[in-house]
């Protein structure tokens, strides 16, 4: 599908009340109208080392004003027919350099699916042809294979691409505007389990050194994050106090987290190590881990090794193989024991970081038998 060729309409020179020049003026057959300076003196004067009288100075505009409608013809029409493969391609050259190794990598894998989904020959064809209808149906197709949060991230790229070529004035609308992902349904829902004592003693033992630091670090600031165990440095440790000062990635929410005893010995002891090491050693509890491009299916893979957690199609299609328990899982273990200890909500958030008792719900994960424990505790009448 190819679009009619542009034509020019109506080149002709106009005065602006704001510039001392003579202004060109034209439309183009798909009805836009331009407007560029041919920076030749209405008054007349010198231009390009010559000096023209007043009549001399608008008819020598008229000649650069039909130069420069010309020549942004051929742009527009050259720019109007930028393919769907060369905006992308354009786009990830940009990115570079400039984002994570993994990033940059789900970027391209995104472009590269959505150029297969349309087609050699409409991959081949401008951008511009792209439409709403197109993004929606390859949203539907997607959602066919994979669960809505990979096909947010998914349209979240391309949406971001298209809103390049706007900018660029390559396109005149991004089709990805107004364009919903249907939810996962209650199938298609994962809910990792929370880890056992007896498992989290596995991990510790079991585990290469730096990952047994980083479940022993998540458990003893209370669950946090492995995005910010990895960053986590000595100078957070208030060794006076017995607190962890930290600031969470996702929300940017403060923490003081006080040390318990074990945790705290532990982690002086490793400090006072890693100071006789010297280098990132010195600086960070995890520099191997932290240094890390995509840690997760690293841990998920070693807790695996250990026959902990269950592995399992995550519906049909080519949805990626989950794991009933990876890293955040500790967040879970957390919760759940000090519910399972009689900590009330309201601290058992504060220690955990969480803003709403919403979200706080879904970490508690108890066992069967943490159950019936705190049921026994209750005295009913037999």
């Amino acid at each position: 599908m190819k679009k009619d060729n542009l034509s020019l309409v109506g080149v002709s020179v106009v005065q602006d009340a704001k510039s001392p020049f003579w202004v060109a003026q034209w439309s183009l057959s798909n009805g836009a109208r331009v407007k560029r300076s041919t920076k030749v003196p209405v008054e007349g004067g010198l231009f390009q080392g010559e000096r023209l009288s007043k009549s001399q100075a608008k008819r020598r505009a008229l000649l650069v004003a039909q130069e420069l409608a010309q020549n942004a013809l051929v742009e527009a029409e050259r720019e109007d027919n930028v393919s769907v493969r060369q905006l992308l391609d354009t786009v990830l050259k940009g990115k570079l350099g400039r984002l994570s190794v993994s990033t940059y990598d789900n970027a391209r894998t995104t472009y590269r699916q959505f150029c297969v989904w349309l087609g050699e020959r409409r991959a081949a064809e401008p951008a511009r042809l792209v439409t709403r209808a197109d993004i929606k149906q390859w949203v539907t197709d997607r959602r066919a294979e994979v669960r809505c949060k990979t096909v947010k991230h998914n349209l979240y790229v391309l949406r971001a691409a298209f809103n390049w070529a706007l900018d660029a004035e390559l396109i005149q609308k991004n089709p990805c505007d107004k364009v919903q992902v249907p939810p996962d349904s209650k199938e298609e829902k994962v809910v990792h389990e929370a880890f056992t004592l007896e498992e989290v003693q596995v991990l510790v033992e079991k585990l290469p050194d730096e990952w047994a630091a980083a479940v022993r670090c998540c458990l003893g600031t209370f669950g946090q994050r492995l995005g910010d165990i990895r960053q986590l440095r000595w100078e957070q440790f208030d060794w006076e106090r017995r607190v962890v000062h930290m600031t969470t990635g996702k929300t940017g929410r403060r923490l003081q987290q006080p040390t318990l005893a074990g945790f705290y010995e532990w982690a002086r002891a490793r400090y006072e190590w890693a100071q006789g090491q010297g280098g990132e050693q010195a600086v960070y509890v995890l520099p191997r881990l932290r240094a890390h491009s995509n840690p997760s299916p690293e841990f998920t893979q070693l807790v695996r090794l250990h026959g902990i957690g269950l592995r399992g199609e995550a519906g049909v299609g080519h949805r990626r193989v989950w794991h009933s328990k990876t890293f955040h899982s500790l967040r879970a273990t957390v919760v759940t024991m000090l519910h399972a200890n009689g900590v009330s909500q309201g601290m058992a958030m504060e220690l955990v970081g969480h803003d709403s008792p919403e979200v706080h719900a879904v970490y508690l994960r108890p066992t069967a038998e943490q159950l019936r424990e705190a049921a026994e505790r209750l005295q009913l009448p037999a």
